[in-house]
């Protein structure tokens, strides 16, 4: 391989890296916008739960932490 057909090659990666890099932005920025809309239908569910039956939040509460402890118990 000469000189040029080196240059080229490299060149080549270089392009092949930038719209890599590009597609990975994309698709991380595209699962940050899934998650907060994930967030936010849990968060409207959690509220509508809470409005129709307000007891329900200590109990709520207590199931989150022990799914957190059982999830992460370094958590606590």
């Amino acid at each position: 391989m000469n000189e040029g057909e080196v240059t080229e090659q490299f060149r080549l990666v270089q392009h092949e890296v930038t719209l890599t890099g590009a597609a990975l932005e994309t698709l991380k920025r595209d699962h940050r916008a899934a998650i907060d809309a994930l967030r936010l239908d849990l968060e409207g569910l959690r509220r509508c739960l809470l409005q129709l039956h307000p007891e329900c939040a200590a109990h709520f509460e207590a199931t989150r932490a022990q799914l957190v402890r059982a999830i992460d118990p370094e958590a606590f």
